[in-house]
């Protein structure tokens, strides 16, 4: 009996365990992604000085030979009194030559190494979903299937920011006014998202029948996307500086400032750069829903727990389309790549965080759980210990 009880223990602790495991190899290969990325930046670094000082090498020999064909020609000028300025130092202008060169290939290749590192290093994101009110598939670390507790619903939560990423990846900004508008909103948006995730914590702790950590686990949660809408709150002003000239021409046009422009296109004068984006427009959406929802049932509540992970992820993904349009396709400076990186690692982290959420709720509530999944002598006999 004894023995039959140990081996029982032991197959139903075997998924926490494959779980476990999953998560230790999962961390051994980000570890090594992140080394060979860390090395292949190293390399790259050493062969954009070496390129550096090639080409600055290469460039310098004409300069030397322009200038000293300067400091003849000035001696000449100077000997027929036609030329005050000395030509030698006229003529070091060529030799600087080298230099700016070198310098410019070294930027160049550095910022491909650097963009190559952060591509390497960033964490792989779920974009592709099962439509709302699809049964979602079992994940075989988990060790049950699609009939567990909660598990044949889908969340509000999930559902909601589904809606955030597939606007924000359909929506084209025709102009950089609209673009910065996005930079400027993406702390509102992400304190939008995020409120939902405080309404859970705050109903965990005072309205669910749940147990007092759960509200802890996901205030951590709520925490960690809190410190991704500040960080958020830094791109908008740096965009502002950075590109302080070019925000200046909408701003204090001078007269027939569309002269300087590239193409032959004039400002229609339709978009603000105080107008909410597009980010905040479906994100605020997040919310509003969030706030009047009502789960009768425990098995919502569970949906909900298990959904924040790919909610977080879903506006991950829109933070992600944001940043690689503004490494690919916005003309701005990488300083904003870099910031944006920062706020969707942020979010990375907190949808990691979040992964814990479900396996603790399981855990903490496996009594009230067990009713619903292996009601004794069927749901009618269990039904017996309703309250």
């Amino acid at each position: 009996m004894a023995t039959a009880r140990g081996l029982g223990r032991i197959a139903a602790e075997s998924p926490t365990l494959q779980a476990m495991r999953e998560r230790i190899r999962s961390a051994r290969r980000e570890a090594l992604k992140k080394g060979k990325a860390g090395m292949r930046y190293l390399l790259r670094s050493a062969a954009a000085k070496v390129a550096a000082g090639a080409v600055g090498a290469l460039a310098l020999v004409p300069g030397l030979l322009l200038r000293g064909l300067a400091a003849t020609a000035g001696g000449v000028l100077r000997f027929l009194r036609l030329a005050p300025r000395n030509g030698v130092q006229w003529g070091a202008r060529f030799t600087r030559w080298s230099i700016q060169v070198a310098k410019a290939v070294h930027t160049r290749l550095m910022r491909r190494a650097k963009d190559a590192w952060i591509k390497a290093i960033r964490p792989d994101v779920l974009t592709d979903f099962d439509e709302p009110g699809h049964t979602r598939p079992a994940n075989p670390a988990d060790g049950f299937g699609t009939d567990y507790f909660g598990g044949n619903l889908v969340s509000v939560f999930q559902q909601e920011t589904e809606a955030v990423r597939e606007a924000y990846a359909t929506y084209d900004p025709p102009m950089m006014l609209a673009v910065a508008a996005e930079y400027w909103g993406l702390p509102e948006g992400l304190t939008s998202a995020a409120e939902a995730v405080r309404q859970l914590a705050v109903n965990t702790a005072d309205k669910y029948p749940a147990d007092a950590k759960m509200a802890d686990l996901v205030a951590q949660v709520y925490a960690l996307l809190h410190q991704a809408s500040q960080k958020a709150a830094e791109v908008g002003p740096l965009f502002a500086k950075v590109h302080e000239h070019d925000l200046r021409r909408y701003e204090e046009p001078r007269p027939g400032e569309h002269m300087w422009n590239i193409l032959e296109r004039r400002q229609d004068g339709g978009f603000d750069q105080r107008q909410p984006s597009r980010f905040v427009a479906v994100a605020q959406d997040v919310a509003h829903v969030y706030s009047r929802y009502e789960p009768g049932h425990m098995s919502q509540v569970a949906a909900e727990y298990e959904g924040v992970p790919a909610g977080i992820e879903n506006v991950a993904a829109a933070i992600n389309l944001l940043q690689v349009r503004s490494n690919d396709r916005y003309p701005v400076d990488k300083q904003i790549v870099d910031a944006i990186a920062d706020v969707y690692q942020l979010l990375m982290a907190a949808a990691s965080a979040a992964q814990e959420l479900m396996p603790n709720f399981r855990r903490l509530h496996a009594p009230d759980i067990s009713r619903h999944e292996a009601p004794r002598n069927g749901e009618e006999a269990e039904g017996m210990w309703d309250v």
